[in-house]
């Protein structure tokens, strides 16, 4: 495909209304790329747009730093922007750590009232050190916040020196340049005075803030409760507010999150600006030194304070819990009218705390918008399907900063951990948004350059209730996660129906704000004020109509690939149910091509429905040659989008083999295709469809890879369960050398435990049941008792999730249990039991006479019921039973017949089946005892009983 053409294929797929397109196997091939982002590892980014370079750098604690033109491609700086200092006048580059912070240049200032100050000579560094063992500077260097100042001319960085003992400080350096060198200033606030050290208040500015003192102010003197009241001095955040006052931002868990005036004119602190001592003990809201409390106090966690004004409102960002991947690191946003708040969230809760409360994890008191949170990866999740294309789900999330660039575009800038295992962290960049109750919304997905901001969302209808309909993929970023057991919110189906309903995993309602992009949805007892945008889904180039949006107790993010590109991506992703030239012998799941794969329907249309149907049916009996080909042409469709193609295949002529029995002694057989659900061997066994204490009853359902219908049972925890319940053909059969099930099986999820099969006495309460790990288990209830593959000790993988499998059980007087699924013996592992006092650890250790005996006793089978658990929500159809163990030959046969159009039900005079219901007599008698002739043959077609065999005429 030539560059012009994808050029022009591009731009056709506008995501705006149009007619039904054809898009080409070829062009959806070469429709989106797979270039992943350079990443870096900056941690407590923050960011600022260099005019000069064009571009945006991010610096972070212990002088990790980055930058980048886009936001999305990064580079890593090393070595790492120099420190300076001043010699002769002249700066010279390449001052150490310990170096760079001893000797300010500003050592007195005249303020806009014209008082002179004269600041302290502070060494940050030897005021942390005063404070700690074996102090290192290096490791201490923490969460810069670098800003322009246009009256210094000067670029400014405040950086936090981190002591022990709350002995920190956030000082100013200077540049000329933002790739420095930065030159120290001096401190714009110190914390750690408290009495308890040697470091002194003298030694700090707050005599030039509160007047001379003759000893440490007693509000000060905290010794080592200093944290229950003040502020930790450390994460500055620099801003100017709408009118040009600059202001920062600082604190860290501890007292909390204060807030001081800066001086344009120096970059320090305004000390003219002055603060009433507000409040008392452990709680002052403003202090003449630290100045106004915004957030926090009275150790509720809380740090890397980030405030960025967007439309209408100040925004305060803060970083909750402790940054490692189980610390439950989370991001809570608050706002206000003014910089200095006071700040509030969606429930109009203050920011600041009057005593102590554990603000997250799961017995949290929440407050804060949760603006995103930990999260299972969800870019090419679609549902109950994963591809190789995953990246690991985010974990720990936080210490973020903001910015909003010339074209309105704001964006949220944070470092993450993943849930891999791994202790690494690296920058993601999202695209804020304000939704129309003036909140914010996080992109759901990486910006990649997206042109939409604030004013076109308020302005512009992207999206019609038609475009926006389908299927989603639905992350809810709750408050109280799990984060010590490292817990991620995972994706859900939800759909959004044209006509405005929500259904799936939530339920509700949604609706569009005509003219505009916003989106009010009120689902899982939450109302979202959302916002729908176009993205890119990360880390690759694949369209997605997305929505993010705030309610009161939670922030909500949803998906669907552009119609275009999820045909696309599942033509690039799944695996076709046939290729080109192959050869077919069996029935062929073509309709299983979009299982997985939201908002894409599939049909096909065979040349020769006889041998090879639509539905994929193998029906070799019509075949008049032993090779016969067929064209299979597939329609993939997605909304307004429509992909068509052929696949020519030959269809090969199989037969069962001879020496292989798949008749004989056969008891049942139930096809779920019709009501009355009647066992074609005994038409006076009919299936009966149960919910226990009011569960729901299992359905007759279709679909196009089972021929007629199947049973399908709801998951039911034990006492609640969904099942089909059958007479049980094998009670009072003599059972010479033990029975066969088998039957078609589909998991609707992921089980091990609940019930899909079993021989079940209510009485007694004795069972033999096998689980959806193809977990079998037996117990008489008096102290016997087998389990094989018991889920506790072995995942097996037999059966999957979305998958139909073939399961034959066969229970041998001799040889015990054996499985197969698809024809093939499965191993049985995990043995333990108990069967007559003596302990069971391996399989032939056991008596399998009982078991074969018990079930040759037993009234009922059941579909869902009957194991110590409640019913697996799955699906079922064929289930056959043998009075006899069938061979390994057998089962191989038996699975091609159920791979093919092949009739179970008896034909003709069958081979007679045991009956305890009869007495011995040459009369033949229909099963309600009537006697209907002396011959069994030209009797119409049903059930007979003669000299106490029971026959089958057909």
């Amino acid at each position: 495909m030539s560059k012009l053409s994808t050029l022009l294929l591009l731009s056709a797929l506008s995501l705006t209304s149009q007619a039904q397109h054809t898009l080409t196997r070829s062009e959806a091939m070469t429709l989106y790329t797979t270039e992943a982002p350079k990443r870096v590892s900056v941690h407590d980014p923050s960011v600022v747009w260099d005019t000069q370079s064009q571009q945006y750098y991010i610096f972070g604690s212990h002088r990790a730093q980055a930058r980048t033109a886009d936001l999305y491609q990064w580079t890593h700086i090393a070595p790492a922007i120099p420190w300076g200092t001043v010699v002769g006048g002249a700066i010279v580059p390449g001052a150490t750590n310990q170096e760079a912070f001893a000797h300010p240049q500003v050592t007195s200032l005249t303020t806009a009232a014209g008082r002179t100050i004269s600041l302290p000579n502070f060494d940050a560094a030897a005021w942390s050190a005063l404070a700690s063992k074996d102090y290192n500077v290096d490791g201490n260097l923490w969460a810069p916040d670098i800003i322009y100042n246009p009256v210094m001319n000067k670029w400014c960085q405040y950086l936090s020196i981190n002591g022990d003992s709350w002995a920190s400080s956030v000082v100013l350096l200077t540049a000329d340049n933002i790739n420095g060198p930065y030159v120290y200033q001096g401190p714009v606030v110190i914390g750690g005075f408290n009495g308890k050290n040697a470091n002194s208040y003298k030694n700090t500015d707050l005599e030039q803030v509160v007047g001379t003192q003759a000893s440490l102010p007693s509000r000060y003197n905290k010794q080592a409760k200093w944290g229950d009241t003040w502020p930790n001095c450390i994460d500055p955040c620099v801003f100017y507010d709408e009118n040009g006052q600059l202001w920062m931002s600082y604190g860290s868990w501890s007292g909390g999150i204060f807030m001081l005036k800066l001086d344009a004119k120096t970059g320090l602190r305004d000390y003219d600006a002055t603060y009433p001592l507000t409040g008392s003990g452990a709680n002052y809201t403003s202090d003449p030194y630290f100045g106004k409390k915004i957030a926090g106090g009275y150790y509720a966690s809380g740090e890397g304070s980030y405030i960025q004004h967007i439309g209408d409102y100040y925004y305060l960002f803060m970083s909750y819990g402790g940054l490692t991947s189980d610390g439950g690191y989370e991001m809570e946003v608050f706002r206000s009218k003014n910089p200095d708040g006071p700040y509030v969230d969606p429930k109009g809760t203050s920011a600041l705390f009057d005593r102590y409360l554990m603000n997250y994890g799961t017995n949290g008191s929440f407050r804060g918008e949760k603006i995103l949170g930990s999260y299972e990866n969800w870019g090419f999740m679609t549902t109950g399907k994963k591809t190789s294309f995953s990246t690991p789900g985010e974990l720990s999330q936080g210490h973020n900063s903001a910015i909003t660039d010339a074209q309105g575009r704001s964006f949220l800038i944070y470092h993450t951990r993943f849930n891999d295992g791994s202790k690494g962290h690296t920058v993601r960049v999202h695209q804020l948004f304000t939704t129309s109750n003036g909140w914010l919304a996080a992109a759901p997905f990486e910006f990649t350059g997206e042109t939409v901001n604030d004013d076109s969302i308020a302005t512009r209808q992207r999206f019609s209730a038609h475009e926006l309909a389908g299927t989603y993929q639905v992350l809810v970023h709750k408050q109280g996660v799990d984060y010590i057991n490292r817990e991620t919110v995972k994706p859900i189906a939800v759909t959004l129906t044209e006509d405005g309903k929500v259904t799936g995993a939530l339920t509700g309602t949604w609706s569009l704000t005509e003219g505009t992009s916003y989106m009010t949805l009120k689902a899982g007892g939450d109302t979202y004020q959302a916002v729908v945008v176009e993205q890119h889904m990360e880390p690759y180039t694949i369209k997605a109509i997305a929505f993010t949006g705030v309610g009161t107790a939670a922030t909500v993010w949803g998906y669907k690939m552009a119609d275009a590109y999820a045909l696309s991506y599942l033509l690039r992703t799944a695996t076709m149910p046939v290729g080109q030239g192959k050869t077919v012998n069996s029935n062929v799941n073509l309709y299983g091509v979009t299982q997985g794969y939201d908002n894409v329907s599939v049909a096909w249309k065979s040349s020769n429905p006889t041998i090879l149907s639509d539905d994929g049916r193998y029906n070799p009996e019509a075949m008049t040659a032993d090779n016969m080909p067929v064209d299979l042409v597939m329609t993939l469709t997605s909304g307004d989008w429509q992909c068509v193609d052929t696949f020519s295949v030959n269809v090969r002529k199989t037969t069962i083999p001879d020496q292989a029995d798949i008749e004989s002694g056969t008891v049942a057989y139930y096809n779920f295709d019709n009501r009355p659900i009647v066992n074609a061997f005994d038409s006076a066994q009919v299936a009966l469809l149960k919910g226990q204490s009011g569960a729901s009853v299992p359905s007759l359902q279709a679909d196009h890879e089972r021929s007629g219908q199947f049973v399908h049972t709801q998951f039911g925890a034990s006492g609640r369960a969904s099942y089909v319940q059958m007479d049980n053909p094998l009670n009072g059969a003599t059972l010479t050398d033990g029975f066969t099930v088998s039957y078609w099986a589909q998991l609707t999820d992921e089980n091990l435990w609940d019930c899909l099969f079993s021989f079940f006495n209510p009485l007694s309460q004795a069972r033999l049941y096998m689980t959806g790990n193809a977990y079998v288990g037996y117990n008489n209830n008096t102290g016997n008792w087998i389990d094989l593959n018991h889920p506790s000790t072995v995942t097996t993988g037999y059966l999957n999730a979305g998958k139909w499998a073939f399961v034959t059980m066969t229970v041998s007087r001799t040889d015990g249990v054996k499985l197969y699924v698809d024809g093939s013996q499965k191993n049985i592992s995990a043995v333990a039991g108990s069967q007559n006092g003596t302990s069971i650890t391996t399989k032939a250790q056991f008596d399998y006479n009982e078991l074969v005996d018990f079930v040759a006793s037993c009234s009922n089978m059941y579909l869902g019921y009957g194991s110590f658990w409640g019913s697996a929500e799955a699906s079922f159809d064929d289930l056959l039973v043998f009075n006899r163990v069938l061979t390994r030959t057998d089962v191989r046969a038996l699975n091609m017949a159920a791979n093919r159009e092949h009739n179970f039900t008896p034909t003709g005079i069958v081979a007679p089946i045991a009956n305890r219901r009869a007495t011995a007599d040459p009369k033949v008698y229909n099963l309600q005892g009537q006697c209907v002739g002396l011959s069994l043959s030209g009797l119409r077609p049903g059930v007979y009983v003669q000299n106490g065999k029971k026959y089958v005429v057909k």
